[in-house]
């Protein structure tokens, strides 16, 4: 609504500069603007603010309710509409120093603002018309060196923010460096695996070729054992006239020893009997 009311009092401005008012309106733009200017005394700047509307909307061209407005925009702390207001009360003003003050007053509300460049330049533009003004040339310094602060600041909170996004990009990359080396362990011990069930398959087999051989070998030495027993009958291969012939001189032989057995006895008997004198 205040900004609908704005671009009314602009509007009526730009059609009433230069046509004569009659002198009722001029009455009554600036009975509002005494009005306006008590509440602004009491620092009541809401009230001072609709009292300096009042004024503008009876007398487009005046100056001074332009100008008091946009003070009253600016101690409310609404510098964009103070801004507008300044503008229009440049174009209102006459001589030179007031063209000056309101350029150094919009400096102030851009610097309000942070913007600090557009308050660089409104400042110069003050100082152009005004430059012996000491005040406004410290409020130019003072905006300079500030400017080049913010832009430190914003050169710093730069640098960080670029070595914060390095930092994550090296993270995420190391990040997967080790995901692919973890898979290549997993690779790796796979075929690790692999070559362990490989060599226990080998020596599997190879236990298993020993143990055939050990049955093999035993097997043989079975029947090798088997040979070398004793007591096994052989096959004969004398015929039975010569078989007849040793049994008979195994006979004979069997004859004589016990022929010689029992002389000893008998002879043995004897020498018992003899006395021993």
């Amino acid at each position: 609504m205040k900004q609908i009311l704005s671009l009314f009092i602009v509007f009526t401005t730009l059609v009433t500069f230069g046509q004569e008012l009659p002198k009722e309106k001029l009455y009554e733009a600036k009975k509002q603007l005494r009005s306006g200017n008590k509440a602004y005394d009491k620092k009541n700047y809401a009230d001072a603010a609709i009292a300096y509307q009042k004024s503008l909307a009876e007398d487009g061209t005046y100056y001074k309710g332009a100008y008091n407005l946009a003070n009253s925009y600016f101690n409310q702390k609404k510098y964009k509409e103070a801004i507008t207001q300044y503008q229009l009360a440049d174009k209102l003003a006459k001589t030179k120093e007031e063209k000056a003050k309101i350029s150094e007053l919009i400096g102030d509300s851009f610097k309000k603002q942070k913007e600090l460049e557009k308050a660089l330049e409104s400042y110069k533009q003050a100082l152009l018309k005004n430059p012996k003004d000491d005040i406004l040339r410290q409020k130019f310094i003072a905006a300079k060196q500030e400017k080049q602060k913010q832009d430190q600041q914003n050169k710093d909170n730069k640098d960080n923010k670029d070595n914060k996004d390095d930092k994550n990009k090296d993270k995420n990359d190391k990040g997967d460096k080790d995901q692919n080396k973890d898979g290549k362990g997993d690779k790796d011990s796979d075929k690790k695996e692999d070559k362990d069930g490989d060599k226990k398959d080998d020596k599997e087999n190879e236990d298993k070729k020993d143990q055939d051989s050990d049955k093999k070998d035993g097997d043989k030495g079975d029947d090798k054992k088997e040979e070398e027993q004793p007591g096994q009958p052989k096959e004969s291969k004398l015929s039975p006239q010569q078989m007849e012939q040793l049994l008979e001189s195994m006979s004979n032989e069997e004859q004589k020893t016990q022929k010689k057995v029992n002389a000893q006895k008998v002879k043995a008997k004897t020498n018992k009997n003899e006395k021993d004198w």
